[in-house]
């Protein structure tokens, strides 16, 4: 097959794109037959480059693959409401990233194999309170100014006001506490035992399929 078709293969999954030499291969979406849907990239056969999956159970990622895989950089929804932003690899957030909880609350973190290791911070849904964390784990309260140049630490910006719209004045910024140059050296520590961060059971069969 060369060329745009629209292929249905005996397993059930339907895909329209390019083909080349009879593989996948340019732009083209596949629905599988669990109900997956990805659209984007393909190259001979497998996920490469920018693409978007949106599986059966509701979650969604959107970013850039490679060789079938999600690596690079990219946003993973889940069903349950939780996001995260930030590097990939090997399927798993790797990297300075931000993740949100389906409550709402933030945090920035550095990430290996999906669990939030060493330093960061983490934010209330309403952006009012931040706390230092060490591996996933609140350890201390810190002021926001602290928790916006912890967050700069580590690449990356504070995350923006809820869902309400607040904003936040510098009055609400303006409290401090003792525990502020534990927060600056939690970002260069890391110990045994990472907390695994929240996330979708959701089964990604398709990744790979047809």
């Amino acid at each position: 097959m060369e060329g745009y078709r629209v292929h249905r293969y005996s397993n059930g999954d339907v895909y329209e794109g390019y083909f080349r030499a009879g593989l996948r291969h340019g732009r083209g979406t596949l629905r599988a037959a669990n109900g997956d849907v990805y659209a984007g990239d393909w190259v001979r056969n497998e996920r490469e480059g920018v693409g978007r999956e949106e599986y059966a159970c509701g979650d969604v990622y959107d970013g850039t693959w490679r060789n079938g895989i999600k690596d690079g950089r990219g946003t993973y929804s889940t069903a349950s409401g939780e996001v995260y932003i930030g590097p990939v690899r090997d399927d798993e957030p790797y990297g300075e990233g931000l993740y949100t909880f389906a409550d709402g609350e933030s945090e920035v973190s550095r990430f290996e194999a999906g669990d939030p290791v060493g330093g960061g911070v983490r934010w209330s849904a309403d952006r009012r309170t931040a706390w230092a964390i060490l591996d996933g784990e609140v350890v201390a309260e810190c002021s926001l100014p602290e928790a916006s140049a912890a967050a700069r630490r580590l690449g990356l910006s504070s995350p923006p006001p809820a869902a309400t719209g607040l904003r936040l004045s510098s009055a609400d910024s303006a409290s401090s506490c003792e525990t502020l140059p534990t927060v600056a050296s939690l970002l260069s520590l890391s110990s045994d035992g990472a907390a695994a961060a929240a996330g979708s059971s959701c089964s990604h069969a398709s990744d790979n399929t047809a």
